[in-house]
């Protein structure tokens, strides 16, 4: 009895070794792909619309039909998986060779929001605010792995014109870092001035002077320390990001202006005549704090590298009726602001007949001040820190 049962174990196991080898020998031969689709659009024109503050909506879901593997010659397509799939974009007429990846998914749909669609578009895609420009979209599905990793791409694409918005940006103190600094680590010790504190105003100025050979960045406070930053690009085009070739650069030593604006993405360069500017021994941060110089009239200090450039931290417990500049410990030298509520930004006058305006600072209150001076354009910054 226990030989017979032994017998049929034995016939059972050589069955099975035997139809597992001819499985391993006949494993399913993959003879045709059946590509994903994309389902169109209800419209190809887009206009895109800044959403209200602390909205996210979503403008549209894109979807498509699953790639599909015909395995054996088979009459009926087989999902494999796992199979991964990526939205391209890209201008219209460049076939795809500088597609950029808009969403990736292992589902067959990806949610279009509009605030990520239009930083997309004017990151990665390089469009500017205002106008449209012809796209086209098509999904790319990844299969297998390692050296065994294949593409498949949709049998159609999608058209679509878009017209991104342009985003508000915070206006926050942006800073030239570069040669200028040396071997000094104070990424803040030059700052760009503005004409006004206007939230609608997005143009930085800077004059100032500059050894010759001398390259540098503009960095927004924000991005202190990171790869993100203004970079002077062709065609008076702004950059911003990551863009190690696109260096502001100043050839020869002298004084020039750069102006950007970071709403429309420009900038432009140009030589400066400082040949008859008075070098001031001393420039006076004034206000009642300091009984208008009667009492501890703190005096500004100048920065080495250019002597038109003044910087002063002062802890301000008293600032009615405003604070201005003068120089020497005088009044026969005074800057006054051509617009009283300009601050933290602003431009003052040079002893102004028609006014003898104070900046108010009223809006941003008592505390710790950085306050920044360029006696050579009456550019000023009196920004309380938080």
């Amino acid at each position: 009895m226990k030989l017979n049962i032994f017998i049929v174990n034995l016939i059972l196991a050589c069955i099975t070794v035997f139809y597992g080898c001819q499985d391993e020998d006949e494993s399913p031969v993959l003879t045709d792909i059946q590509p994903s689709e994309l389902d169109y659009l209800p419209f190809n024109t887009i206009e895109l619309q800044k959403p209200d503050d602390g909205t996210t909506p979503l403008l549209f879901t894109i979807t498509w039909t699953e790639t599909s593997f015909i395995l054996d010659h088979a009459g009926q397509a087989t999902p494999v998986g796992p199979v991964s799939y990526s939205l391209q974009m890209d201008e219209e007429g460049n076939s795809f060779n500088n597609a950029v990846v808009l969403a990736a998914t292992g589902n067959l749909f990806a949610d279009i929001l509009v605030t990520d669609l239009n930083t997309f578009l004017l990151n990665d895609l390089g469009a500017n605010a205002g106008e449209p420009v012809n796209y086209e979209l098509r999904v790319v599905a990844s299969y297998g792995a390692g050296t065994e990793a294949q593409q498949v791409v949709s049998a159609n694409s999608l058209p679509v014109t878009i017209t991104p918005y342009f985003p508000p940006k915070e206006i926050e103190p942006v800073y030239l870092v570069g040669d200028m600094q040396g071997t000094t680590l104070e990424n803040t010790a030059f700052m760009m001035y503005r004409n006004s504190s206007s939230d609608d105003d997005y143009v930085y100025t800077y004059t100032g002077r500059f050894d010759d050979d001398t390259r540098f960045k503009l960095f927004p406070q924000s991005e202190l320390g990171t790869d993100n930053y203004y970079g002077a690009g062709e065609n008076d085009v702004l950059l911003f990001g990551e863009a190690p070739e696109n260096d502001f650069y100043i050839e020869t030593e002298g004084y020039y202006t750069l102006n950007i604006n970071i709403e429309n993405m420009t900038w432009n360069l140009e030589p400066y005549d400082a040949s008859g500017a008075v070098i001031w021994p001393v420039i006076n941060f004034v206000g009642q704090f300091s009984n208008w110089g009667v009492d501890n009239e703190p005096d500004m200090v100048a920065s080495d590298y250019d002597p038109h450039q003044w910087t002063l931290d002062i802890s301000l417990e008293d600032i009615d009726y405003g604070v201005k500049f003068r120089a020497n410990n005088g009044w026969d030298d005074r800057w006054c602001p051509q617009v009283p509520t300009d601050s933290p930004y602003g431009i003052a006058d040079y002893n102004p007949s028609s006014h003898d305006n104070n900046i108010d600072l009223s809006e941003q209150g008592l505390g710790q001040y950085h306050v920044r001076f360029n006696d050579l354009t009456g550019h000023y910054v009196v920004l309380i820190q938080e």
